[in-house]
């Protein structure tokens, strides 16, 4: 008798287990399903950790996810080295997944002292081996816009979202419906895409009406998409480059051609290994916070938002 109760209790536990460890694997981006492409401190030498927990900036639960990228921070995924092809990043990376109908929904805290005169990524979805992103959140001068350069242009800019004086030193929620299928959805008013920031719902220019992988619909069914957020800051040198002649210094480099780039072909910058030049000015070093991430795999408005 004694056994039938242990093997009773034992099953009643794994089955426990496994419930709770799908209903929190659907719907939350657990630390455990991420990889980040940077470790350690800062090289800004502020003695920051490039990613860490913050125990008191967050929203709610235990933490928040902090990140910072600082003058020479970089890294590499195995396939994609960022030092060597000009570019800052400190980014997680979710595992590929199929699902065709996505919502992604976080909240990110925007340091007060943010450079406005630069342009930060920090949230994006890509498909495996396709270098432009699907669609691309950044700050851009101090403008949060949203892109979509996998469409087959440089600089896809769909909208100007919120201004800088809008979204600093604050918590800002954002939600995104994907549908990653070849017909639209119809409680979007037959959209691809669907953006709500701080409870409103955004128009986004068109880019909502697009079919989202264009071209690249093959790759997606073969290999699924995946969400990344962080910070990520492509093409350094020119922006060096610009803080130099503006300090009087004209640094003579020959140039670079990033001839993979994307979509729209090939794009220019002063040289590939921006961390090995002697700036005379360095990057300000930027801090941003990630909180309430969730992913959840739904064709439905699982949040009943409202659509214009």
């Amino acid at each position: 008798m004694l056994k039938i109760i242990k093997s009773i209790r034992n099953s009643l536990l794994i089955l426990i287990l496994i419930f709770c460890t799908n209903s929190f694997a659907e719907n939350k981006l657990t630390t455990s399903s991420k990889k980040i492409n940077a470790k350690g401190l800062t090289k800004a030498g502020t003695g920051e950790k490039v990613y860490s927990y913050d125990y008191n900036l967050k929203i709610e639960g235990e933490y928040s996810e902090k990140f910072v990228l600082g003058h020479g921070d970089c890294g590499s995924d195995g396939s994609f080295n960022d030092c060597k092809m000009d570019r800052g990043r400190v980014e997680r990376q979710m595992e590929y997944v199929r699902d065709r109908h996505q919502w992604y929904k976080f909240s990110f805290y925007l340091d007060e002292e943010w450079d406005k005169d630069t342009t930060v990524s920090f949230a994006q979805v890509k498909v495996k081996n396709v270098r432009p992103p699907v669609w691309m959140l950044r700050v851009d001068y101090g403008v949060l816009k949203l892109t979509m350069d996998i469409l087959g242009a440089w600089d896809s800019t769909c909208n100007y979202l919120l201004s800088f004086e809008e979204m600093k030193g604050k918590w800002n929620e954002v939600i995104i419906f994907a549908n990653y299928s070849k017909k639209p959805s119809s409680w979007l008013k037959d959209r691809y895409l669907g953006l709500w920031i701080n409870g409103k719902q955004k128009q986004i220019d068109n880019c909502d009406k697009w079919n989202l992988f264009g071209k690249e619909k093959s790759a997606f069914s073969r290999k699924g998409s995946t969400f990344k957020y962080g910070l990520y800051h492509s093409y350094v040198s020119n922006e060096l480059n610009g803080k130099a002649l503006k300090a009087g210094v004209d640094m003579k480099l020959k140039g670079w051609r990033d001839e993979g780039a994307g979509a729209a072909g090939a794009a220019s910058s002063l040289t590939n290994k921006p961390w090995e030049v002697d700036w005379p000015v360095k990057l300000q070093t930027k801090r941003m916070w990630f909180d309430n991430m969730e992913n959840i795999k739904s064709e439905e408005n699982i949040w009943n938002l409202e659509v214009k």
